[in-house]
C-alpha cells in the first residue's frame, strides 16, 4: 500500500495543482486525497480505472480547499534571460500573469488538460486516461483551449 501511495502522489498532486495552483492548499489536498485512497482502495473494482479514480478523488479534495492560481510561466513560452536585467524580468512576470489569468478564465474542462499537458508534462493519451475521456476529446479540448488563449492573449496562430 505504501509503495502504491508513493507512486500515486505525483498524479494526486497534479490534480490538486490543476485546481489550486502551487500552494500549500494543493499539498494539503494531495495528502487528504491519498488518505482517502488508502481508506477506500478495496472499493475499487477495476485496477485499470485507478488513475482516473485517484484523479477524481484528488480533484474533489482540491475543490474543498482554497489557494492561489499556479504560476503558469511554462505556458507563456518566455522564460526571462537573467542577463537581460530587471525590465525583462518585469515583462516576463507580467506575461506570466496574463497567461495565468487567461488560463484561469477557461472552462474547467479545457483548463485541466492544458495544465496537465504544459505544466505537468503529460501526453494527450495520459491526460485521457487520467480524466477518463477519449483521446479525441482531449485533443478537441486542447485545440479549443489553445485557440481561445491565442485570441485572448493576442497571438497569431
Amino acid at each position: 500500500m505504501e509503495d502504491l501511495l508513493r507512486a500515486s502522489a505525483g498524479l494526486a498532486h497534479a490534480a490538486a495543482r490543476a485546481r489550486l495552483g502551487e500552494t500549500l492548499a494543493a499539498d494539503g489536498a494531495t495528502a487528504e486525497a491519498l488518505a482517502r485512497v488508502a481508506g477506500s482502495l478495496e472499493k475499487l473494482r477495476d485496477p485499470q480505472a485507478f488513475p482516473h479514480w485517484l484523479y477524481r478523488i484528488a480533484a474533489r479534495c482540491a475543490a474543498s480547499h482554497t489557494g492561489a492560481p499556479a504560476p503558469l510561466v511554462a505556458l507563456s513560452g518566455r522564460e526571462p534571460d537573467p542577463r537581460a536585467g530587471p525590465s525583462a524580468a518585469a515583462e516576463s512576470a507580467e506575461r506570466a500573469r496574463q497567461v495565468r489569468a487567461a488560463v484561469e478564465a477557461l472552462p474547467r474542462r479545457w483548463r485541466e488538460p492544458v495544465y496537465l499537458h504544459f505544466v505537468e508534462g503529460l501526453a494527450y493519451r495520459e491526460i485521457a486516461t487520467v480524466l477518463g475521456t477519449g483521446l479525441g476529446t482531449v485533443s478537441r479540448r486542447m485545440r479549443r483551449a489553445l485557440d481561445t488563449l491565442r485570441a485572448r492573449l493576442g497571438e497569431e496562430t
